[in-house]
């Protein structure tokens, strides 16, 4: 015996550009798009990696349930972006489970604030290319319905995102484990070296620089400013699945030993190398979303 659930895209993603996000599961909520509670698979252990050049997740989860539990899994991409600072986007993104290359469906979710408008916007008869052309400065396509007035602020630029999804079917096997991973090159916003308080004055609300971070980068200032790379991880989308995150590691690792990183996070994490700083719970519940700002002392020329 199987149970399938009905098949649709997507869900909300608020923050930053640059985020990134745990696997979920998705489904058909009477035309609204949420996130679907599996109640009976568990995950058992999440092991995160996370580098300004890498981000690999591993899961083990469980079907505690009586029966086979057939769902769609999606990976959410950032917003694409459409601003002005240096920005760049996920790469390379693969998922395997059970060991086993997964073939991942591409699909664009359009969104107006919380709200999924993607069937609306293309009964009106925009395409993505429509979208992504209004998000840069274009109008209303020859020929297609204009979007409603209330979509735009008072500058007339538009109120919505344009975000691909990964999705692919995924089976999850009564009263046994299933291994997911998934690897990418991240996406981060960056710029041009600044002085580290102007750094913090645009990152720190976001990444909690501690007195003793602060401390040591004064210190060390001088001519040529901090290079910066800015990282978001949407991690709350783990609450998810049934119960608290049995075996929870998060690993942060630097590019240089100078460097440093950081993020607000309850807990407290572990050196295990120069470069290596490591987080490990039991039944852990994330209660936000990870920000995390690495700096690296810029040498003069």
């Amino acid at each position: 015996m199987k149970i399938t659930r009905a098949i649709v895209l997507a869900v909300a993603l608020s923050g930053s550009a640059a985020s990134h996000a745990n696997d979920t599961a998705i489904g058909d909520d009477n035309g609204t798009i949420t996130f679907k509670q599996l109640p009976h698979v568990s995950m058992d252990s999440e092991a995160l990696f996370i580098s300004e050049a890498l981000v690999t997740v591993d899961y083990v989860f469980t079907n505690n349930g009586p029966a086979d539990v057939v769902t769609p899994v999606a990976f959410p991409m950032p917003p694409a972006y459409f601003g002005d600072s240096d920005h760049t986007e996920i790469e390379n993104f693969k998922v395997w489970a059970d060991g086993r290359l997964v073939n991942a469906e591409q699909k664009w979710v359009i969104r107006r604030g919380e709200v999924d408008v993607s069937d609306q916007v293309r009964r009106w008869g925009w395409t993505t290319d429509d979208i992504f052309r209004l998000m840069q400065g274009g109008g209303t396509p020859k020929g297609k319905k204009p979007l409603p007035s209330h979509w735009f602020d008072t500058n007339g630029e538009p109120l919505i995102t344009i975000s691909k999804y990964h999705v692919w079917q995924q089976t999850f096997p009564a009263g046994k484990p299933l291994t997911i991973r998934h690897s990418y090159v991240p996406s981060v916003t960056t710029g041009v070296p600044q002085s580290w308080s102007t750094l913090f004055e645009a990152y720190g609300k976001e990444t909690c620089p501690d007195k003793a971070l602060i401390a040591g980068i004064e210190k060390r200032d001088g001519e040529g400013g901090w290079e910066y790379n800015f990282l978001s991880y949407i991690l709350t989308t783990a609450n998810h699945w049934q119960g608290p995150i049995k075996d929870f590691k998060l690993t942060i690792r630097k590019r240089q030993p100078t460097d440093v990183f950081s993020l607000c996070f309850d807990g407290a994490f572990k050196k295990t190398d120069p470069l290596t700083f490591e987080f490990r719970q039991s039944d852990f519940r994330p209660t936000r979303d990870l920000k995390i700002l690495f700096l690296r002392r810029r040498k003069p020329e």
